[in-house]
């Protein structure tokens, strides 16, 4: 039997457009996008801390950081109830002290006061020395405090 050659078909019998469906590849698609996303939620939780992310292994290389460094220089300035400064434990006048402090401010401008006030101490006071630290060119200045306990 001989073939026919295309020319002997009517093109009646053509369709006049093809259609294709697309129907089930999208389904497969949305099916495998559930299926990663299910399987990659399983292997971060394999690994999972107490924190959201999964934890990865890593191994950090060493480096110098800021921790490692000397504190900056720290001066502690005592106020007792009286109203007394203290510098370094010994009774001092505020001129003595502010000369001593404006010496190692001109060495060290990162210099630190932490102030020690008595708790019956008036808070004027202790702002006023604060006042005087800052006209000294000293903006490091910490406020000592004891722990509350349990």
């Amino acid at each position: 039997m001989a073939r026919p050659s295309w020319d002997e078909h009517p093109e009646s019998d053509i369709p006049e457009t093809v259609e294709l469906n697309l129907t089930s590849l999208v389904d497969v698609v949305l099916v495998l996008l559930v299926v990663f996303m299910v399987s990659s939620a399983v292997m971060v939780d394999k690994g999972k801390s107490d924190s959201p992310a999964g934890v990865v292994d890593l191994q950090l290389p060493t480096g110098k950081t800021a921790s490692n460094e000397a504190p900056p220089p720290e001066v502690v300035v005592q106020i007792n109830a009286d109203g007394a400064l203290f510098q370094a434990g010994s009774a001092t006048e505020w001129r003595s002290m502010a000369k001593d402090l404006a010496e190692r401010m001109a060495k060290q401008p990162e210099l630190q006061v932490r102030l020690e006030a008595d708790e019956r101490l008036p808070y004027q006071k202790v702002m006023d020395v604060i006042l005087e630290l800052q006209s000294l060119g000293i903006h490091n200045i910490g406020l000592a405090t004891k722990s509350a306990g349990p």
